[in-house]
């Protein structure tokens, strides 16, 4: 993957490039370079090469959108699918089976269709290239300082500054030592309150305890039981 300031300017150039082959191919259909008059054959000889980098420019800022917005995916995969569509049948309907004049017809109108999709495709990579998605661009960049840092090693800077950089590169090793020790205390901290929480599990709560009017409503049922009547008189 390339870095960001290598994608922004390479994505950039793409872009031009396109616009570029848009108006070309506009100008040879207006002016009659390109016309349904020709043989498809003739048509295709105009236009091959044109049609051939428009379609790889296409697929090129396509890949480069869904890296710098692939949140857009859905949007990017519609906007390309109709510039690319006609492109890959354009010389399939140029020389198959049937009428040379209806073919012609019909190729040249595919690609005026393109010529029109095209600039809505480009009015997207503009927007994606103006707007693009802050975490992509966060990884890209921290890409290119990652492959520049043998660069930066190599370069001297005054003694002051190289002390203070060493400072603060002893104080971030302390401060990831302190982390990793935290980060052992909370998994033993876990690892402990899971043991308490298995502990408490085993404990079933006791039956309840029997009051005397409980006892009296058993002792009265147990009499009905034996036909008997309750006596309220108490045996000396």
């Amino acid at each position: 993957m390339l870095g960001l300031s290598a994608l922004i300017e390479d994505f950039t150039l793409k872009l031009s490039q396109f616009e570029e082959m848009l108006q070309k191919i506009t100008t040879k259909i207006t002016s009659g370079i390109i016309s349904e008059r020709l043989a498809p054959s003739e048509i295709w000889r105009e236009s091959e090469e044109d049609v051939t980098t428009l379609r790889n420019l296409t697929e090129q800022i396509k890949k480069s959108m869904l890296i710098m917005k692939p949140e857009n995916s859905p949007t990017i995969e519609k906007r390309s699918a109709a510039v690319l569509g006609p492109l890959n049948k354009f010389k399939e309907t140029l020389f198959k089976k049937g009428e040379q004049s209806l073919n012609s017809k019909e190729a040249l109108e595919e690609l005026r269709g393109v010529v029109i999709e095209g600039s809505s495709f480009l009015d997207l990579a503009k927007e994606v290239k103006n707007n693009p998605s802050e975490g992509i661009m966060t990884i890209l960049r921290l890409k290119e300082v990652y492959d520049s840092k043998e660069y930066l090693s190599a370069i001297p800077v005054p003694e002051v500054t190289y002390i203070r950089l060493a400072s603060l590169k002893n104080d971030i090793e302390k401060l990831k030592i302190a982390i990793s020790g935290l980060e052992h205390s909370l998994n033993m901290l876990r690892t402990n309150l899971n043991n308490v929480v298995e502990e408490i599990s085993k404990y079933r709560a006791l039956p309840p305890e029997k009051t005397e009017s409980s006892q009296t409503e058993t002792k009265v049922d147990a009499e009905k039981e034996s036909g008997t009547e309750p006596s309220i008189v108490s045996n000396s």
